[in-house]
């Protein structure tokens, strides 16, 4: 399951079988080549909006060895909106990773908690240790409940965009390993679309004659997985700096099982990378870390697991859209380093910005055009993964005095420079910040100036926060923007509904709008796919006003179903700010629409009719 960060290909031109006449042809909505997280998530993404797919996997099986170790925060938030309860399904998995431990050689300097971190608009402000093997298995098993079966051992050999008008994706996909008796079976599958998340060495990529720029790091890294004796007070977590100037990154996998990462000195371009790793050995991985350490220090490899060998490539695909029906998601489009525990989460939010709008496009509720979106949205992000892991990992082998010696002021002064934590462990490695500019689907108001914080404006990550039902439970905005390919409508009333005197007149009012409206939205657009009526919706609906609701009673909008215009309460009108929301005396509420991948794609001043209408000229902007 293709995770390799090289950007060689898997099948030459000149290994491209023959097609003829009696080779079976099978067709299907959307091909997905290539079943690690990213592809997995794709299929199952499609599948909940009722869109048939077909998931094929060169490798025999889910690959036992994980590259990637981290699921960060804004992934579990991603997981969380799927469906409830899925996010607990990774979580049960994995371990929370609280905080990093800092070496110099083998002498403990501090503890760097990531609790600094916690943030009130996410819930997963903590990255979760959860090895990539195992987020695969989540998703297939997910998958295999939905009734789409991962297709092991078969490869693609060829594909091409055809028809007069291009309207449909020809692939020749072939078995990578024969029968016992037999050749190996070759068939055609003709599909609307193709998705390719085939890893680094993409065949996709290749065969659309997509360009891969980018460099080659001068160094090469080792990487172990395995059991060890060491005298070393490891925790989960472990930054050493070595006495050699280089540095370890150490985690506990589990119990007493390791992943450890070190710098082995400079890559010749003209070295053969596959023979570096047949030539390595324990003994001299062994080596490698004890020079890193004071002498005397124990360390011994009791069980390997993995031993082996990398090169950092730091590239992006010039194009993540090829002619309107190849797409590329994850390592197919973007590869970089491990550090900072950017590639899997990256990809996966690749897959989560594309699938909605590729629904809702074979849904025929949005013109194609939308499907450019996730190429502009997401190569800027492509690009900001691969600056910060660049940035962590040459900061990491600042081999030069100045350099070294900073790392070691940092080392010993970090009980009282813990704030500045930064310097190893980036804040923005959690993902919680990222946010896309203006364009098509993040409309910025005709009239109305946009708020003067970032966070708040069109584009930005829809944040969470606490809220209090009419019932007075206790749910978070996240909780309630769950479902895939749904636009949630957030309402945010102010204290206009916090009023005794005024807020019956003020609910009336707001309930007349949402009934309106919804009716309409509804009515026009929603998935044909999806035969359940409760599924098939488009539009979620959610009313927030700041107070308590004590003296509220169970008003119109108390009444109303979750989605269907209930009413939450902001007791601390903290969520109101969170958006940008002013709650005062003059201020008359605004309306916020969440996309369906949890950003901000419009925002409106007011609750009047003329606040609706402009919601309303938003949806007819971008839908079909």
């Amino acid at each position: 399951m293709s995770n390799s960060n090289s950007s060689t290909n898997s099948i030459s031109s000149s290994d491209t079988p023959i097609v003829d006449a009696s080779t079976p042809v099978q067709e299907i909505p959307v091909l997905i080549v290539g079943a690690g997280p990213v592809g997995l998530f794709e299929a199952l993404l499609l599948t909940k909006m009722g869109i048939r797919v077909r998931v094929i996997e060169r490798d025999t099986q889910i690959s036992p060895l994980s590259r990637a170790l981290g699921t960060q925060a804004r992934s579990l938030e991603i997981f969380g909106m799927v469906e409830d309860g899925f996010v607990d399904k990774f979580l049960s998995e994995g371990r929370i990773l609280q905080s990093i431990q800092m070496f110099y050689g083998s002498r403990p300097m501090c503890n760097i908690p990531f609790d600094k971190d916690k943030d009130a608009n996410s819930r997963y402000y903590l990255p979760l240790f959860m090895e990539q093997e195992k987020v695969s298995k989540v998703l297939e098993k997910e998958l295999a409940e939905k009734g789409v079966q991962v297709e092991y051992g078969w490869e693609l050999t060829d594909t091409e965009v055809v028809g007069e008008e291009e309207t449909h994706v020809k692939t020749v996909i072939r078995q990578t390993v024969a029968p016992s008796e037999g050749q190996r079976e070759l068939r055609v599958v003709q599909s609307e679309y193709l998705i390719g998340s085939d890893g680094g060495r993409s065949t996709v990529r290749h065969k659309a004659n997509i360009r891969f720029p980018g460099r080659t790091l001068p160094y090469k890294f080792i990487m172990f997985d395995g059991t060890i004796d060491t005298d070393l007070d490891l925790q989960d977590g472990n930054r050493i700096t070595g006495v050699n100037h280089k540095t370890l990154i150490i985690f506990r996998i589990r119990d007493n099982q390791y992943r450890i990462v070190i710098e082995d000195g400079h890559y010749e371009p003209d070295a053969d990378l596959d023979q570096i790793i047949r030539d390595q050995t324990i003994e001299e991985f062994e080596g490698l870390v004890r020079a890193a350490l004071h002498p005397g220090t124990k360390f011994k490899v009791i069980k390997s697991l993995w031993l082996t060998c990398y090169r950092v490539n730091e590239r992006r695909a010039d194009n993540y859209l090829h002619k309107g029906r190849i797409f590329l998601a994850g390592d197919a489009a973007h590869v970089h380093s491990p550090a900072g525990g950017q590639g899997m989460n990256t990809g996966l939010q690749d897959a989560h910005n594309l699938a909605w709008k590729l629904g809702l496009v074979m849904n025929k509720l949005a013109p194609a055009t939308l499907l450019q979106s996730y190429q502009d949205e997401r190569v800027p992000m492509a690009d900001r993964a691969i600056a910060l892991s660049s940035s962590m990992i040459l900061r990491g082998r600042d081999l030069s005095l100045v350099g070294h010696y900073i790392n070691r002021m940092f080392l010993m002064l970090s009980p009282l420079l813990i704030y500045f934590r930064s310097r190893f462990f980036p804040r923005s490695a959690n993902m919680l910040e990222i946010r896309y500019p203006a364009n098509d689907i993040n409309i910025t108001h005709k009239v109305q100036e946009q708020p003067k914080v970032e966070e708040h404006q069109v584009g930005a990550r829809a944040p969470d926060g606490p809220l209090l039902s009419s019932d007075n439970n206790k749910v978070h905005v996240h909780q309630l923007t769950v479902g895939v390919g749904k636009f949630h409508v957030l309402v945010f009333a102010g204290n206009t509904l916090a009023d005794p005197a005024s807020s019956q007149e003020c609910e009336k009012e707001l309930a007349k709008h949402v009934e309106e409206h919804v009716s309409q939205w509804r009515s026009r657009w929603h998935f044909t796919t999806l035969q359940d009526k409760a599924d098939n919706q488009l539009f979620k609906i959610h009313i927030i006003a700041a107070g308590t609701g004590d003296s509220h009673g169970k008003g119109l909008l108390a009444k109303c179903a979750r989605g269907d215009g209930h009413l939450f309460w902001d007791s601390s009108a903290e969520v109101h700010a969170s958006y940008g929301v002013v709650v005062g005396f003059k201020n008359q509420g605004s309306i916020v629409v969440i996309r369906p991948d949890s950003h901000i794609g419009y925002r409106v001043q007011g609750l009047d009719e003329g606040a609706w209408a402009d919601v309303n000229e938003y949806f007819q902007t971008i839908l079909a």
